[in-house]
């Protein structure tokens, strides 16, 4: 029989939080399911923990290529019109599967339903709802949808949305229609960080997104996520919009735009953060694309500053403090 959903979960040396993990998957009530297992060929024992807890799982073990390559895989494989994509250190709540999916059933052309996400580490909550956390979801508009407690349909452009703010906080909060995740050429293998974000605005372009407004994931943070890679992740969406530049039509309408600004306070960021570790040529060379990207008073005070030595670089960083000087602008 034909399943509801496929389950995706790439892994890597994974064999720490690899079997909580899929007891959760197996726990979804009201739906059936298959669970991918896409392994890179892990060193430790991920698969033989993933069987133990999950006798009927499908593995998929070979070379690590990256969690876009393994995402994709998982896609060409699964057998359902749906696909849940699932962290291999994150965890769902049992009813998170069966209400994305009526809300997805709710309107014939919806891509994409994710849901909100509570973030953990060990035993301590470190936050109760991502979506709190950004201010303007609640200004979306949107419906609701009949018999899912807090299922939403967006009745306006979610890729334009989701490219200012990524409201699909990680990947483990969405589903796909796989249709649609396929014709959009599926995650960019290419990127290392960043892939989400950047597949979702492929993925949404003139398609509905439907939300469950509910903390039905937690997010596991344990020190060698990528995501808790600050620096990683600037890089991340300096790639992103180059991405933009090369290939505007398959982005939000805008996308062009709004990734130059994206860019230029990017790379003034990675400036910043030289220019704290008193590596002012590499902070001359980030200021410089920031600009070339976008001119912008602030950043031009920065590379001044960084071009007068680590004395005149402290004192700016200094009076930034004290005057609280916005230097984005």
């Amino acid at each position: 029989m034909t399943p509801d959903i496929s389950i995706i979960v790439p892994a890597y040396n994974s064999a720490r939080f690899i079997a909580d993990t899929l007891r959760t998957a197996q726990a979804q009530q009201g739906v059936r399911s298959e669970i991918i297992l896409v392994d890179g060929a892990s060193r430790d024992d991920t698969v033989a923990v993933a069987h133990a807890a999950c006798p009927n799982l499908k593995v998929i073990s070979e070379p690590d290529r990256g969690v876009s390559d393994a995402r994709n895989k998982g896609l060409r494989l699964a057998q359902a019109d749906w696909v849940a994509f699932l962290d291999a250190d994150d965890v769902w709540q049992p009813e998170k599967l069966a209400r994305q999916l009526a809300v997805a059933r709710s309107v014939p052309d919806v891509a994409l339903v994710f849901c909100d996400a509570w973030q953990f580490r060990g035993e301590e909550r470190l936050l109760d709802s991502f979506l709190v956390t950004r201010a303007d979801f609640p200004d979306l508009p949107r419906h609701a949808v009949a018999g899912v407690e807090q299922g939403q349909v967006f009745d306006t452009d979610m890729a334009a949305a989701i490219m200012r703010t990524n409201y699909v906080v990680t990947t483990s909060t969405a589903i796909a229609h796989r249709a649609h995740a396929l014709a959009v050429g599926g995650f960019d293998p290419t990127l290392k960080v960043c892939e989400d974000y950047e597949f979702w605005l492929r993925l949404t372009k003139d398609r509905r997104v439907g939300v469950v407004e509910a903390p039905l994931v937690g997010y596991r943070h344990h020190g060698s996520s990528l995501s808790d890679d600050q620096e990683a992740m600037i890089r991340g969406r300096i790639e992103v919009a180059e991405r933009v530049f090369a290939a505007p039509q398959r982005y939000p309408e805008g996308a062009p735009a709004f990734f130059h600004t994206e860019q230029a306070r990017r790379y003034a960021q990675l400036g910043r953060r030289a220019l704290h570790a008193a590596d002012l040529r590499l902070a001359r060379h980030h200021f410089w694309s920031s600009l070339r990207a976008a001119p912008r008073l602030g950043t031009a005070a920065l590379l001044a500053a960084s071009c007068t030595g680590r004395a005149g670089s402290r004192f700016l960083l200094r009076a930034k403090r004290l005057s609280g000087l916005d230097l984005d602008r």
